[in-house]
């Protein structure tokens, strides 16, 4: 069914569970009812021999026995009839349609919890959950499960990968195991997909190997796989897909009473030593490095302490996403002290943790956000991955196709060692449509693989350029140009500059204030000046505009921006640089870069990144920065549409002065100038061009 059709039958769940004669008074309550009523769905079409009674006894970690007169169950029964207008086409032997649904269920919650990082209130254990929880879709699943644990198979047991649809061919030479020796890990395992789609890869094993069904369902469940969230909820439910999963191979193994490796880490901290390291679990989940041994096996946190201390064959996983920024304080000071290197966000720091629960010669996948190719604040983790580690495949999609993610994202591999072996790498990022065309280039590159987007590399010759990117796609001739030409931070000063804290309250727009207070044209800041002269024309970034123009903002600089200063989270950077001219561009754009030239006077802010110090360069550098060779060799580096300053001090310049390119360029700015200056916007607006 259609994404839009599940989420208006899932509006119609929420709405009888909110206001409905089944009301539901507390959040707990309502997702019992979800979940039982999604699980009553599935059991019926799927026409199992079992009820939720039946699994309350024989899985009370799933579902746990209701009083008759328990609002609960006429609720879930209430929610059971509403999914029915989903088909039973759709829940055949898909589970995970139930974690696609509960994304939609969960929506209030996460839409809470992200506008309130509009509001600056940082996200912590009691909203973690729902900021961070995003649906993995099935085909990329499988994308990263065969050619992880697809892997695993043809180098330990002689596994025949050319059936799987997704699989990138590689060669391997591990030592042969038997499979029940395989370890599959999702330490971040949500409603259980990843961890349903392994298990359908080792029964496909075990059954080529032989194997009776029932047996194999076992070892797949007691052997092979392993699961950790944060969330008991998730717990639950991958539990429930699991062994919903594993009944469609053998139904008898509903009523074997077999105890499953999923755990979750609510509540594990305690007064001893063994229980004090599990302090925050609810929040830190899997990134914990336990290290004091259990006092008790059977404890759940001694459970979890054997998750957490041993090693696996395969994991794979689509880690949170949550940049440091909209950490709370007590998350952020645990990732800085225990993830140094990577600790730019909490998937980068999910991605370190994963190369340390992998074996030395394990395979690991993951689905992020792929600001780590190319960012500044994430070289330490990606000089990591391609030194120590071989990136086998990665697919980079299209900046909007995953709607549910906020952020552009990549589907990648990796071998837990070093090989001098290349990567598969397919640049999806042209192909708009959404997933279904993403998949379908995929398939299509995989049958052909000599295909236009798909590219081979040696992680080796991305650490070559600056800042390590993974710029997978460039030529030769590009990448010879960083070793052979100086970077443009060598001949002038590409600078950052403030960040206020509270635009709202010190910006305004120049039309805004006493012009006789405006400071215009100045060289030097004089304090005893800006005490009657307060207001300075202020670089702020703004939309793609070359050569000159976005001049509309200024900025309080009463007393020397005494009050700025007095801001604990504000930064003055680069005074030195203020009221010079020079070049500003945006540092965060929607589309593509663009440079402006300004005169004396002005202040900068860190969104309106500046080169100085260009003496007779000016006009060169701002040609060659607004030129379509600029445009291509940076976006070969930088696509993510935010261009630092220190990302733009090592392009590479090759200078040779010319008259005639000097002329063009101030030529240039001229007419924009011009054209700025015809609107009644702009500073220097005199009239009307058509008056």
């Amino acid at each position: 069914m259609k994404r839009s059709s599940l989420k208006s039958i899932i509006e119609a769940v929420k709405e009888e569970l909110s206001c409905g004669k089944n009301r539901t008074d507390t959040d707990e309550l309502r997702f019992e009812a979800f979940f039982r009523g999604a699980a009553m769905r599935y059991i019926s079409a799927n026409k199992l021999a079992t009820d939720i009674d039946a699994l309350s006894s024989t899985f009370p970690e799933v579902f746990s026995k209701l009083s008759k007169d328990s609002p609960v169950i006429s609720a879930a029964e209430n929610v059971c009839n509403i999914l029915s207008d989903i088909p039973d086409s759709a829940w055949e032997n898909n589970v995970q349609l139930i974690g696609q649904l509960y994304q939609y269920f969960n929506s209030d919650a996460k839409e809470a919890a992200l506008s309130g990082l509009k509001r600056s209130v940082k996200v912590g254990a009691e909203n973690i959950s729902a900021a961070t929880q995003i649906f993995t879709p099935d085909w990329i699943v499988r994308y990263m499960t065969e050619n992880t644990l697809g892997n695993a198979f043809a180098g330990c047991c002689s596994f025949d990968t050319s059936q799987l649809t997704y699989h990138i061919a590689h060669e391997y030479t591990h030592s042969p195991c038997a499979p029940e020796d395989i370890s599959f890990l999702d330490p971040c395992m949500g409603s259980g997909n990843i961890l349903t789609a392994a298990l359908d890869l080792f029964m496909d094993l075990y059954t080529s190997m032989g194997y009776d069904r029932l047996e194999a369902v076992k070892l797949c469940l007691s052997r092979n796989i392993f699961g950790l969230d944060i969330d008991s909820r998730m717990r639950r439910m991958s539990h429930f897909a699991l062994i919903m999963r594993a009944a469609h191979y053998a139904p008898e193994i509903l009523n074997c009473g077999i105890t499953l490796n999923l755990y979750d880490t609510e509540d594990l901290g305690g007064d001893n030593d063994f229980s004090r390291q599990f302090a925050g679990s609810a929040l830190f989940g899997s990134l914990l490095r336990p290290t004091v041994p259990p006092m008790s096996e059977n404890s759940r946190a001694a459970k979890v302490y054997e998750l957490l201390t041993r090693k696996y064959s395969v994991v794979v996983t689509n880690p949170p996403y949550l940049s440091c920024g909209n950490m709370s304080s007590q998350l952020l000071r645990f990732i800085k002290e225990n993830y140094p290197d990577s600790r730019a966000d909490l998937f980068s720091a999910f991605i370190q943790r994963c190369t340390e629960l992998a074996e030395p010669d394990g395979f690991l996948g993951f689905l992020t956000p792929y600001v780590w190719m190319f960012i500044q604040s994430y070289e330490k983790l990606r000089r990591m991955m391609f030194t120590e580690r071989t990136i086998e495949s990665l697919v980079q999609f299209e900046y909007s196709a995953f709607e549910e993610a906020t952020v552009p994202v990549c589907a990648f591999t990796m071998l837990n060692r070093k090989t001098s072996s290349k990567g598969v790498y397919f640049r999806l990022t042209e192909f708009r449509g959404g997933l279904e065309v993403q998949r379908e280039k995929l398939l299509e590159a995989i049958a052909s693989p000599d295909c236009s987007y798909v590219f081979r590399a040696d992680a080796d010759d991305f650490s070559k350029l600056p800042n390590a990117p993974a710029a997978y796609w460039l030529s030769d001739n590009v990448r010879k140009l960083f070793s052979a030409y100086p970077p443009l931070g060598s001949i002038a000063a590409p600078r950052k500059g403030n960040s206020t804290s509270d635009n709202d309250r010190f910006l305004r727009l120049w039309f805004e204030v006493d012009r006789n207070k405006l400071n215009l044209d100045s060289t030097c800041i004089d304090r005893e000046d800006t005490l009657q002269r307060r207001w300075f024309p202020y670089n702020k970034g703004g939309g793609y505009r070359k050569w000159y123009g976005f001049n509309d903002y200024v900025i309080d600089w009463f007393d020397d921006g005494a009050e700025i200063r007095a801001i604990p989270t504000a930064v003055v950077a680069n005074y030195r640089y203020f009221t010079k001219a020079g070049l500003t561009w945006s540092t965060l754009t929607s589309g593509k870069f663009s440079i402006r030239q300004f005169g004396n006077g002005y202040i900068f802010d860190n969104g309106g990144c500046c080169i100085f110090d260009l003496g007779d360069k000016k006009h060169f550098i701002c040609a060659l920065l607004n030129s379509k060779v600029f445009a291509y060799i940076f976006g070969q580096l930088n696509p993510t549409l935010n261009f630092q300053s220190g990302e733009v001090a090592k392009f590479p310049v090759i200078y040779k002065r010319s008259a005639e390119a000097d002329r063009l360029a101030a030529e240039c700015t001229e007419i924009s100038k011009a054209e700025y200056d015809s609107f009644e916007t702009s500073r220097d607006f005199k009239k009307h061009p058509l008056i």
